[in-house]
């Protein structure tokens, strides 16, 4: 029944990659103007992530209000600048990378913040996976120089947006864990944080057309989809740790870039698509070892 229990949680774990890797396709499906598709993915987190709080009971204190809330600002600020990397290199050059640079960022903060990988064999590993990660995702962003994809400056414009949201997206977490706030506890007010998030988005992007429009319910779709996995995130992060949980929730690179290039029709050349498949394998393998890494502490 014990192994019955941890395939159960491994299961879960899992799941955010599914429906983060679903809500990039979603974006990148249903593109419409930035204000318009921020505005929607926020309202979309927003809502289920006070409806997942509601159901999963977690307790509303004023410092874990106002924690909670800075942290779905952060992440409504990772979302627009994240919008505008897909709008420069499109999704599947924006995910391997973020996912990379993420991971990157998480196990730093991890190392400085919180003494993690101290285990025998653990930091070895680590390091090990990061060199991983940085080669596939490198792998998977590689052009070659008379190909179809972005231009130089696109690419140039992608990866700044790109790194800027990455590191939005990837120190929330740290953040919450440095003052001592459970993801539990986190978790509404997150979404009170993405609707003023959504307020500000509305009022402060460029209006060149209304906000009401067509392709605004997948935008919400897929804010609601993001909103799930990081539920579920949070609960993995309770039942297999927060570095393994983590870890199993950036497998959704590898749906969102196979994703671009046979259902977004984002265009490679066989050579460029060759070096993504491989760019995934050598990242997946990076990932692996960083779950062998956490699993040792």
């Amino acid at each position: 029944m014990h192994h019955y229990y941890r395939w159960v949680d491994l299961a879960i774990a899992l799941l955010p990659s599914l429906l983060f890797g679903i809500m990039s396709l979603l974006l990148g499906g249903f593109a419409t103007d930035q204000r318009r598709q921020n505005v929607a993915v926020l309202i979309g987190a927003g809502l289920v992530s006070l409806a997942c709080s509601l159901m999963m009971g977690g307790a509303w204190s004023p410092r874990a209000t106002i924690w909670g809330a800075l942290a779905g600002l952060m992440w409504a600020g990772g979302q627009v600048l994240m919008l505008r990397a897909y709008n420069y290199w499109g999704v599947g050059l924006t995910m391997p990378v973020t996912t990379a640079l993420q991971l990157v960022l998480n196990a730093v903060l991890g190392i400085i913040l919180f003494s993690e990988w101290r285990a025998p064999g653990a930091m070895p590993l680590g390091v090990t996976s990061l060199i991983f990660i940085m080669v596939g995702a490198a792998a998977c962003s590689w052009q070659e120089r008379s190909g179809p994809g972005p231009d130089a400056a696109s690419r140039r414009l992608g990866f700044l947006a790109t790194a800027a949201s990455s590191a939005l997206y990837g120190s929330y977490a740290s953040m919450l864990r440095l003052v001592r706030v459970s993801p539990g506890e986190a978790l509404g007010p997150m979404g009170l944080g993405l609707l003023v998030g959504s307020v500000l988005v509305a009022f402060i992007l460029p209006r060149p057309v209304p906000l009401r429009g067509p392709r605004i319910l997948p935008g919400i779709i897929a804010g609601g989809v993001w909103a799930v996995g990081n539920a579920a995130l949070l609960r993995s992060t309770r039942a297999v740790g927060v570095a393994s949980g983590f870890t199993l929730s950036q497998l959704g690179f590898v749906i969102a870039t196979i994703g671009a290039m046979t259902i977004l029709g984002e265009r490679k050349t066989p050579a460029e698509t060759r070096t993504t498949l491989i760019g995934i394998v050598v990242a997946v393998a990076g990932l692996i070892l960083m779950g062998a890494a956490a699993a040792r502490e």
